[in-house]
């Protein structure tokens, strides 16, 4: 069970260390048995997957969202996932080092797929096998931003009760998260801060294997909650301390898998569907599918690409 360490997302232009996931497979592992975690730490827990829905979770097909980096009023970076956790498809975009506009198609279990570089299918073996690596980085990292309450069940995960903590006037009961013989880290430890009120997570710190000893834990934390078909998720992580947050726009929850966006190569974020950075690309896929009454019928649709064949085609 390999994981990633959070240094291999680091943003060295705003100097943002990010958390990741334990597991190769963000989608939730059968529960396990926790004999060795505090019976208050689990019972909180099983508090909070009430809280956010956890049944509505386990039978949700099909997500999407954006994972978007500000820092001091700027974007400093912005990823589009969909995800077909039936068929453990994968779909993810945005922009590498290069300033070049990718899209990578591939199954989360075996790693393999496709990747497209401004529209066209890189053929090379080494910069595709690379590149998917990168993708499937992507993956863990960004979906445990948004899906780790979700997570706190799975194999490895020792809960332990670390108190009540009052941050401005709220009382937090504070779980440790730590883990056992999972991953290449194991000394990484999370606290989840869950908000006795609602039992949901309002907050986390996480300290790192390999950080000096006297180093802070870092700090964000988890607001916005929003209800999607009766799963809740925070959409909104603020750094504490600095000008930075990670959030989310554009999130669907299905139970059904959406086709189309699997065969979608080209860029395909809406705030670039006003007429002005669209790639050629993204126009032959948008005239081909979205002129006339087409698609108005095709804009009833809720996934993101109905919306943005709506939008192209009002503004044409």
């Amino acid at each position: 069970m390999q994981r990633y360490m959070t240094t291999l997302f680091l943003l060295a232009a705003i100097g943002l260390t990010l958390a990741c996931s334990r597991q190769n497979d963000p989608q939730e592992a059968p529960e396990t048995d926790m004999s060795k975690s505090d019976p208050q730490a689990v019972a909180l827990v099983d508090q909070l997957w009430q809280a956010i829905g956890m049944t509505n979770w386990r039978q949700t097909e099909f997500i999407t969202f954006r994972w978007i980096v500000g820092s001091e009023g700027q974007t400093r970076a912005d990823y589009r996932h969909d995800w077909d956790r039936l068929h453990h498809k994968y779909r993810v975009e945005g922009t590498n080092r290069d300033k070049q506009h990718f899209v990578a198609l591939f199954d989360t279990q075996t790693r393999q797929g496709d990747i497209y570089l401004d529209g066209e299918k890189v053929t090379v073996d080494s910069t595709r096998t690379k590149m998917l690596e990168n993708a499937y980085g992507r993956y863990i990292n960004d979906s445990y931003w948004l899906l780790m309450p979700f997570k706190l069940k799975d194999p490895g995960v020792i809960l332990t009760y670390d108190g009540e903590k009052e941050i401005e006037g709220t009382t937090y009961d504070v779980v440790k998260v730590s883990f056992e013989n999972v991953g290449l880290t194991p000394g990484d430890t999370y606290w989840a801060y869950i908000d006795r009120s609602d039992h949901l997570m309002k907050r986390w710190e996480y300290f790192l294997e390999g950080w000096p000893a006297d180093k802070e834990r870092t700090a964000t934390t988890w607001d916005d909650w929003q209800d999607f078909n009766g799963v809740k998720l925070a959409m909104n992580k603020a750094f504490q301390g600095r000008d930075t947050r990670i959030y989310f726009e554009d999130v669907t929850l299905s139970r059904t898998p959406s086709e189309e966006v699997f065969k979608m190569t080209a860029k395909t974020f809406l705030a670039e569907l006003e007429g002005r950075f669209l790639n050629r690309a993204a126009h032959k896929y948008l005239d081909r599918n979205c002129l006339g009454t087409d698609c108005w019928v095709f804009a009833g649709r809720t996934d993101w690409a109905a919306r943005a064949c709506f939008r192209y085609d009002r503004n044409r």
